[in-house]
């Protein structure tokens, strides 16, 4: 295992007593671990016992220390910056951009490229207020991967959830963060497209992105760069990602083109609904009447965008994977449209779904098609995302 550079962040819990086994742990395998602690940190866990572990100066307030400056190289010096325990004070100062004490200063100066984690600890009504909710879900937009707590017996005698998650879980959740090799990088398109009829109304389609976002979430926990060209009302997916959107077919074909021929995409997921079809004379200046009896839309066939992405990567070895939508349960028909698809669009593989598996909005039942027939089906968007993610680090690394 390579050195990593790991700035630990421990706010005041009694789980902090976790930090020094995660903390141990780290050091032991090479890594270089600086301790930085709020005020209230010190009542649970000593200077010495962190200094020992790390073999560094524990850094803390430094408003009193009149030694800020300084301490923001400590930014740019860190590869990875966890939080844990993360009290429900300490989240909230984070999530309200609240620089109080050091440990929240220095998350006004994270650097986003890097991975920045939060592990929280604290009573279950607390966890539950929302405030602390809001703080949490306000994170995860901004790209921190929260490290959700278990359920148990916690220190004021209540069951419930709370408990900071358990130091080898921890180290579980980080270590590929921690490899220092070439990470890979992969797009995904999500959502559906939004076809102009006029200025107030479009031709779109059920798509909501959910399965995208979960598939994403998969390669972001993995260290993947990933980037999410994804309609504008798309479920975006939690963790650091470079986000682009689009709303029209026309305009997904602008963004998808440019980044294709701008980056070097180990690998493309194309989950996006494409219109099949949009208005020829779209009246995008002004809005239809709604005086008319009927309304008659001449419309034509949209380019199938899916056929051109392998023409057009920069990257001509990088791997795609396509999605065929049916709308029929005959397994000759799926196999026959599978067929067509693998044709026209050179992919490596292909995942087909039918709209008969969804339910409220959620899709299920995803079948992964390669050139020979069915290999493998899966029930969840998360069980996808785990699939393919292992699928291409297989073929990619």
């Amino acid at each position: 295992m390579s050195n990593s550079k790991i700035l630990f962040k421990i706010s005041g819990s009694i789980a902090a007593y976790k930090s020094a086994d995660v903390i141990s742990k780290l050091v032991q395998a090479g890594h270089e671990v600086q301790a930085v602690v709020t005020n209230s940190a010190l009542n649970f866990i000593g200077p010495a016992t962190l200094e020992g572990l790390t073999g560094k100066p524990v850094m803390s307030d430094s408003f009193k220390e009149g030694r800020m400056m300084a301490h923001i190289d400590l930014v740019k010096w860190a590869d990875l910056t966890i939080l844990a325990p993360a009290t429900a004070t300490s989240i909230n100062r984070l999530g309200y951009g609240l620089g109080e004490d050091l440990v929240s200063a220095l998350f006004l100066a994270h650097d986003w490229a890097k991975p920045y984690f939060v592990a929280p600890a604290m009573n279950t009504k607390m966890l539950s207020h929302p405030a602390t909710r809001e703080g949490l879900e306000r994170l995860k937009k901004w790209g921190v991967c929260v490290l959700s707590p278990n359920d148990g017996t916690l220190a004021c005698g209540d069951v419930g959830p709370g408990r900071m998650m358990e130091p080898a879980d921890i180290l579980a959740a980080i270590q590929p963060f921690l490899e220092k090799t070439i990470r890979p990088s992969v797009l995904l398109t999500a959502g559906g497209t939004k076809e102009p009829i006029d200025t107030a109304r479009f031709i779109s389609n059920m798509s909501s992105g959910k399965t995208a976002a979960a598939v994403a979430e998969r390669f972001i926990q993995h260290n993947w760069e990933v980037t999410y060209l994804a309609s504008k009302e798309s479920v975006k997916p939690n963790g650091q990602n470079k986000s682009v959107e689009f709303s029209s077919s026309k305009n997904l074909q602008i963004e998808l083109d440019k980044l294709l021929s701008e980056n070097s995409f180990d690998a493309v997921i194309h989950l996006a609904a494409v219109s099949d079809f949009a208005p020829i004379h779209s009246n995008k200046m002004s809005k239809i009447s709604s005086n008319q009896d009927t309304l008659i839309l001449e419309m034509e066939r949209t380019p199938k965008l899916v056929n051109a992405i392998r023409e057009k990567c920069k990257n001509k070895n990088m791997r795609l994977i396509a999605f065929k939508f049916t709308a029929t349960n005959n397994s000759a028909t799926i196999k026959e449209k599978v067929k067509k698809l693998f044709q026209n669009s050179g992919a490596d593989w292909i995942v087909q779904n039918d709209v008969s598996s969804r339910k409220d909005g959620v899709q299920s039942d995803f079948n992964l098609f390669d050139q020979n027939g069915e290999i493998s089906s899966v029930n969840h968007a998360t069980e996808l995302g785990d699939l393919l993610e292992n699928m291409l680090k297989k073929v990619i690394l």
